[in-house]
């Protein structure tokens, strides 16, 4: 269990539990094994479910670390910050990620010596990715992924690719990570009404993940993803919601 790693190794986190707390407002259920932020609600509205269990609300900033493991050690590939496309039903729904140019370093060598110690105590393997949240006290690690993340596509590049990086680690070789000088993002977008056909729409090259012209579509399916490069990462968030904005009026028309 993760907590127990954390408690023992001594890094921050927050409480685990898996029967329901008796002061739900202050946690959120998650489903083991979810993936996409779909899957997390308030903690009030739910129910002691197998498969689900119970972590404490942690106010503040997003932060995932995408690293690579070899079974004794961990190196970070670099950092990104995520943001949420709520809705009602899915209060937690993941929006899109930026990378962070810059990291501080002081505190980009402890998330890194925890990640090596987890790397240790559970073998991790391969591309992986850390999820964290910044409060006023500190980091602490909300949760370990033992495999590529969302955010894989905004750190890739073809100087060292993170697929021959992923494989090297796996055979216990050696491999590059990439440097980068500039911010790069990726955001999902979602139908936000339902669409009986969706259309035939002439794709931008900075898009991917397509919908199929005719598909129907719900209130919420995801429709493509969308990325975005640019000099930091407060401009690049900027930049991709604007692209994201103008592309929606294609299937959603204008709605002011």
């Amino acid at each position: 269990m993760l907590a127990a790693d954390c408690a023992e190794l001594g890094i921050p986190h927050p409480e685990f539990r898996w029967d329901r707390p008796p002061e739900p407002d202050s946690w959120v259920a998650k489903t083991v094994g979810g993936a996409g932020g779909g899957h997390i609600r308030q903690a009030a509205g739910e129910s002691q479910t197998t498969g689900r269990y119970f972590q404490r609300f942690v106010a503040g900033r997003s932060v995932s670390a995408l690293f690579v493991g070899d079974g004794q050690a961990a190196r970070i590939v670099g950092f990104s910050q995520q943001w949420t496309s709520p809705v009602s039903a899915a209060p937690y729904r993941y929006g899109g990620a930026v990378r962070l140019r810059r990291f501080d370093r002081r505190q980009a060598a402890l998330i890194g010596g925890w990640l090596s110690a987890l790397t240790r105590r559970a073998g991790l393997i391969g591309l992986c990715s850390a999820d964290l949240i910044r409060g006023s006290d500190g980091y602490k690690l909300i949760e370990i992924n033992p495999r590529p993340g969302a955010t894989l596509d905004i750190f890739d590049e073809d100087e060292a690719p993170l697929i021959e990086a992923h494989l090297r680690a796996a055979a216990g070789g050696t491999y590059r990570l990439p440097r980068f000088v500039d911010s790069m993002a990726s955001m999902v977008t979602y139908a936000a009404t339902p669409i009986a056909r969706f259309p035939s729409i002439v794709w931008p090259e900075w898009t991917a993940d397509h919908q199929s012209p005719g598909t129907r579509l719900i209130a919420g399916d995801p429709v493509c993803t969308v990325f975005a490069r640019g000099p930091n990462a407060g401009l690049t968030r900027r930049l991709i919601k604007g692209q994201a904005r103008r592309l929606q009026l294609q299937w959603e028309g204008d709605r002011t």
